[in-house]
């Protein structure tokens, strides 16, 4: 391929037409503040990024390519600016995105995971400190967040539910303060809902190895699965992060459903919300082992597949107690079950034998 040098580094050909673009919006952001762009406004700068970029779809395939391109779009942003190359992580999309956060005593993590977000450029970014006795809650208002605080604890679930009920973006991503996860990895969960989905999961598909070796939780995750006629999801659900939710999700699903994920899950697919899974970051190395969530049987894996049970439980009420399967050629009347009309009597009658 052919190569050129430019502002003392070289740059692939195909990468020209994103450094030229980052060029020019360096210079509409100069006539635009003055001159001075030393310090530039993130939003602005991924606005004219997305003017590039265009409508190309940000796949697992072509996010090597996004980033290659994002990065020669920066490096085109610096030399035209006379500035060092921003660090931040720029989005396909124009659409305001948030991020919530719940932490309870990651005082330890948690500043590297807000420090990830805030190489994105968010439009809010809300904390959900709850529970904590360590120092959560200044790393949260160092890092600009809104911040809410609990003193006691209130788990995940409800602390994103909150959380979701606070913000006002476009696109909302829900994250741990435990699991640090680059904002490189959350790209495509925040293309997918720019393009028309309202819920965008974690595929941890490829880290779950055989069915035969997945633990109960991952098996009922599937199993509701199933049940939703959404097999293609596999073991995916909303209790797991990194996912996103559209706007029109939050306001669907509701903050008293969103406590409870799988029932969450259960009213988008139900209300006829887009539901996928986009992109695959490996959470479960990353989950921190604790004397709750050990063990075969443990007060998390409980409350996760309770959970499950209470999401079955609201199906079987909106399509009956076989959530939408079919008897096939199973006739209950004829055993005489309940609805029946003379049923295996009459039967029994008209034939002149014994039951």
């Amino acid at each position: 391929m052919r190569r050129m040098k430019k502002a003392g580094f070289p740059l692939k050909a195909g990468l020209a037409g994103a450094y030229r673009a980052g060029r020019r919006a360096a210079r509409r952001l100069m006539l635009s503040s003055g001159g001075s762009i030393r310090s530039p406004d993130a939003r602005s700068l991924n606005d004219a990024w997305c003017g590039f970029w265009g409508r190309r779809r940000l796949t697992r395939r072509t996010m090597r390519a996004y980033l290659a391109n994002m990065q020669a779009f920066l490096r085109g942003y610096a030399a035209a600016a006379n500035t060092g190359r921003p660090g931040f992580v720029l989005m396909p999309t124009r659409k305001s995105v948030g991020a919530v956060v719940t932490a309870m005593n990651e005082a330890a993590t948690l500043r590297s995971v807000l420090a990830q977000l805030a190489r994105l450029p968010l439009s809010e970014m809300v904390v959900i400190v709850n529970g904590s006795r360590d120092e959560s809650f200044s790393v949260a208002r160092a890092a600009g967040a809104t911040v809410v605080h609990y003193p006691d604890a209130l788990g995940h679930d409800v602390g994103r539910a909150l959380g979701a009920k606070m913000t006002d973006a476009d696109i909302v991503l829900f994250l741990d303060g435990d699991i640090l996860i680059r904002a490189e990895q959350l790209l495509p969960f925040i293309d997918a809902v720019h393009r028309g989905a309202d819920v965008a999961l974690n595929d941890l598909t490829p880290f779950l190895g055989p069915m035969r070796r997945w633990d109960d939780v991952t098996v009922m995750k599937a199993f509701l699965n199933h049940c939703l006629d959404r097999a293609d999801l596999s073991a995916n659900s909303l209790t797991a992060v990194p996912h996103a939710l559209s706007r029109r999700a939050i306001l669907e699903i509701g903050p008293r459903d969103l406590m409870v994920p799988p029932c969450a899950l259960v009213k988008a697919v139900l209300r006829g919300l887009v539901v996928t899974a986009p992109g695959s970051v490996d959470v479960i190395a990353a989950n921190k082992r604790r004397q709750t969530n050990t063990g075969k049987e443990n007060p998390v894996s409980d409350l996760i597949i309770g959970d499950h049970l209470e999401a079955i439980h609201m199906l079987k009420q909106a399509r009956g107690p076989r959530i939408g399967f079919g008897d096939t050629i199973r006739n209950r009347q004829a055993a005489g079950m309940p609805g029946a009309t003379g049923g295996a009597k009459a039967a029994v009658a008209a034939g002149g034998g014994t039951a």
